[in-house]
């Protein structure tokens, strides 16, 4: 694998890290265990969680509002 962490270790503000997702991913397939692939990677573990498990916008009608009846919930 010839990935390498970038050297500018600035945040990168909306930059998507493509690069660096599929160095993750492939490594998580390799076998490495996720904090290690983060550490490899040059990732955060909350941002390899997110990649491994999916991601949602918080607050995107998962919740009930109070005195809203489960039923009335919406997906």
């Amino acid at each position: 694998m010839d990935f390498e962490v970038r050297a500018d270790r600035r945040t990168q503000g909306r930059r998507k890290l493509v690069r660096e997702r599929a160095a993750y991913v492939e490594l998580i397939r390799q076998g490495y265990s996720s904090r290690e692939a983060c550490r490899i990677v040059g990732i955060n573990l909350r941002t390899g969680k997110k990649w491994r498990n999916g991601h949602h916008a918080p607050g995107a009608g998962l919740k009930p509002r109070p005195g809203q009846p489960l039923a009335a919930r919406q997906h």
